[in-house]
């Protein structure tokens, strides 16, 4: 039954996932999460998603994420950035590794590739708290620093990235999200600061969550007129 279920969300990712060309920063991506989630395996993790913005570009990100032990996980991403209706492609990948030192905080390093052209490469380091006001109330938090040029472009130094994730919780079944994260290159302020507000919506249904989100840039002339979705399905294997 849980097999049949999943394959029908598949489906569904494949005819939702017409376009993408994300409003957010690229240091977003670079995790073999999702984007920012505090939740860690409890075994093995399965996940596909797909990012649009309603044109011929696809990013569909693939991943597999295993529980070493109660407080430590490790990951691997691959990023499948499609373009021309999906004549062409480039491929990324991520692996990277979390520990949860204490309830709700953890410490992550990802590192980030172009697999098939010469893209760069980038080291991320993460530093992430969740916290819970209630029950039904809960806010995250994290602070990120990536290097080398595949993030920071090749006269960067660092690129430095925060946000917070306010989120409504009914029940285990649903969740309510509005992430807010904004990035910036130290020495390029002016021109590469970014803000982006990202409401999100996820169910969850046995050992499978399945995620909707909806990035809306602000601030910067440059990305004022993007707006993209995601669609992200993650089941326990």
């Amino acid at each position: 039954m849980k097999i049949h279920f999943f394959k029908k969300i598949l489906f569904a990712l494949c005819v939702i996932a017409v376009a993408q060309a994300f409003a957010v920063d690229p240091i977003w991506n670079m995790r073999y999460t999702f984007g920012p989630d505090s939740k860690m395996a409890s075994n093995f993790n399965f996940g596909l998603g797909a990012q649009s913005q309603y044109n011929s570009n696809v990013l569909i990100p693939v991943n597999l994420i295993g529980a070493i032990s109660k407080n430590f996980e490790i990951g691997a991403k691959v990023d499948i950035q499609t373009y021309d209706q999906m004549d062409h492609a480039m491929l990324f990948a991520d692996f990277g590794g979390r520990y949860k030192f204490k309830t709700g905080t953890f410490m992550e390093l990802d590192g980030y590739f172009g697999l098939n052209r010469n893209n760069g490469s980038a080291f991320v380091a993460t530093l992430g708290t969740e916290q819970y006001v209630s029950k039904n109330f809960a806010n995250y938090f994290e602070a990120r620093a990536g290097f080398l040029d595949g993030v920071t472009g090749d006269d960067g130094y660092v690129k430095m990235s925060v946000g917070m994730t306010p989120t409504l919780i009914f029940g285990k079944f649903l969740r309510c999200m509005i992430e807010i994260n904004s990035s910036a290159s130290a020495g390029h302020l002016s021109d590469d600061f970014m803000m982006d507000i990202i409401p999100k919506f996820e169910i969850a249904v046995g050992g499978t969550r399945i995620r909707m989100d909806f990035d809306i840039g602000v601030l910067q002339e440059s990305n004022n007129d993007q707006r993209s979705i995601g669609l992200y399905v993650m089941t326990s294997l």
